[in-house]
């Protein structure tokens, strides 16, 4: 049997962002509102709200926010998250995984922030990058995120992405760009839809071997991510038709180790590839 190794790889689709990277607040959204305190600008002229996020994980907010009647409020304390908020030295706002958020900002002059969920069910949508709900400071009442009437609310660019559909939080994790290529000749947004480190070369989805037994073919690959699916393929004719998928075979849940994949009708001379996307 002949068999070629090779990889196919999905995009993802979604806006252009604003800036490339950029994981601060949009400009163009960028205003809450605390009905004892007024309006808040989470994109000042020095200072953004950024968003760190790691996919699967959550993350962690940073920066600053400024209040004419208040001055500064800090979302984080220098050391950066995931914030404990046990102490006063490990304080600061966590994002989780489905974008809810969590813990405590500070103002110098307006004391300790609480982003809670109990009542306040301040969020992220990590679809849009939109902020959403309320955080209660003791000393200053709620302050909303969003809001009609007039028309304000705070919006990251972190989870916009570049033309080839990468994320802003990505690439800015890694320190890329789109087309960033350590030496494989891969760009970096391929590897973000394998979910492989960018900056590693030779750090891609490959096929490791294919084996038959007993009328079935099986195909081994490596390496796969838990936050990826996986399908195989094949054709029996590389200069005519077209690939088709394997019956059973289709969109596969990562394991985060080799993995492989079955083809229980093969025929005498078959090509085969992996197809990897982004779960949803």
């Amino acid at each position: 049997m002949r068999a070629m190794k090779w990889v196919a790889v999905a995009l993802l689709a979604g806006t252009l962002a604003a800036g490339a990277m950029d994981t601060g607040t949009d400009p163009a959204h960028k205003y809450a509102w605390g009905e004892n305190v007024g309006w808040l600008n989470a994109h000042s002229d020095h200072h953004t709200v950024r968003i760190h996020y790691f996919e699967g994980a959550g993350g962690w907010l940073s920066g600053h926010v400024w209040g004419e009647n208040i001055g500064w409020i800090v979302m984080g304390n220098a050391g950066g998250g995931p914030y404990a908020n046990t102490t006063g030295s490990n304080w600061g706002v966590n994002l989780a995984a489905d974008g809810l958020l969590s813990g405590y900002a500070w103002g110098e002059n307006v004391g300790w922030i609480n982003f809670e969920q109990t009542h306040g069910q301040p969020a992220i949508d990590i679809a849009n990058g939109a902020f959403s709900g309320h955080a209660w400071g003791e000393n200053i009442g709620w302050v909303k995120f969003s809001g009609a009437a007039p028309d304000y609310g705070v919006r990251t660019l972190a989870f916009d992405t570049q033309p080839m559909g990468t994320p802003n939080w990505w690439l800015a994790n890694y320190g890329v760009n789109e087309s960033y290529d350590a030496g494989d000749n891969l760009p970096a947004w391929r590897k973000f839809v394998m979910d492989v480190d960018p900056t590693v070369p030779g750090n891609y989805l490959r096929i490791t071997s294919i084996s038959t037994d007993g009328g079935e073919t099986d195909v081994a690959f490596t390496p796969t991510s838990t936050l990826r699916s996986y399908t195989l393929i094949r054709r029996d004719d590389l200069m005519a038709g077209g690939w088709s998928n394997v019956v059973g075979q289709i969109d596969v849940p990562g394991t985060g180790a080799e993995q492989t994949l079955t083809d229980d009708e093969p025929a005498s001379t078959l090509l085969y590839s992996v197809e990897v996307k982004v779960s949803p």
